[in-house]
């Protein structure tokens, strides 16, 4: 086998005695991953071997294995320039004799296999890690149902759909808001602070002063006085009334009313003290 993540080329004992192959000792030890480290058996060195038609030497380290017996890892993919095409299912050998060596893929004893990261310890629990792989789908059993569990499915049928949509958008197509039917009007045009009883109550005596042409000082829910005046657009307008509590006249000797009277004509008058406007 061709192993880019193996590190050196590797041979199994029994392989190596079949072949007669002089081998010598070693007491190095081999990593593998998710295991205890392996004693060496022992080194091979130049030993040659043969790939379709290419020849030429290669280092093996002897050890215990048992899914491979040969295993040329990035020793031998570097030493001789190798570069494999899974594609192509060849190796491209373009070394010192370029050669395409046509290679098999498959899995030893019909079992599937798949690669996999290298896997540390958890870091939160430090316990050692597992991975779950399926060999083959089961035989689906025939599962009991409590009844109680039953009677609520049943009473429960319109709650889950029947089929699930094939497509569904990200996105609402409509916004969602509240629409108020057609004969039913706004308060106001511009957002009050007011509860509408109480700015109907507040508009109903300055209506009816501004039909007569007349204006005068309404006290409101709050104890302030507000006064009703038309604006240059004939708009109507409501200030805050201080003249009562300054007890200032207007300019060109128009007085005051007085306070059981409070009537005001504000067509005729020209200037209005600061605190009016």
């Amino acid at each position: 086998m061709v192993d880019s993540g193996a590190t050196h080329n590797f041979i199994i004992e029994a392989k190596a005695r079949r072949l007669r192959l002089h081998r010598e000792r070693d007491s190095g030890k081999m990593n593998v991953v998710n295991s205890i480290a392996l004693p060496i058996v022992g080194l091979m060195k130049r030993t040659t071997i043969k790939l379709g038609g290419w020849k030429g030497p290669v280092d093996f380290v002897v050890v215990k294995m048992d899914d491979f017996d040969v295993v040329l890892g990035m020793e031998f993919l570097l030493e001789h320039q190798v570069i494999p095409m899974p594609s192509a299912k060849c190796l491209a050998i373009t070394g010192s004799f370029p050669t395409i060596v046509q290679a098999d893929i498959r899995q030893p004893n019909g079992f599937k296999m798949i690669s996999v990261m290298q896997l540390d310890e958890s870091c939160a629990q430090e316990e050692p890690p597992f991975m779950e792989i399926p060999l083959g789908a089961l035989e689906k059993k025939e599962e009991t149902v409590p009844k109680d569990t039953l009677c609520v499915l049943e009473k429960c049928q319109g709650v889950m759909l029947s089929s699930w949509p094939k497509s569904s958008s990200m996105r609402t197509r409509t916004d969602h808001g509240i629409k108020s039917p057609l004969e039913v009007k706004a308060h106001a045009k511009n957002a009050y602070r007011m509860a509408p009883p109480e700015l109907a109550k507040l508009r109903k005596p300055s209506k009816m002063l501004l039909n007569t042409r007349f204006n005068r000082p309404v006290p409101t829910p709050y104890g302030v006085y507000v006064l009703s005046l038309k604006k240059k657009d004939r708009s109507p307008q409501q200030r805050i009334d201080r003249r009562i509590q300054s007890k200032l006249t207007v300019r060109r000797k128009y007085p005051l009313p007085a306070l059981a009277r409070m009537l005001d004509h504000p067509c005729r008058v020209k200037y209005f003290p600061k605190l009016d406007i």
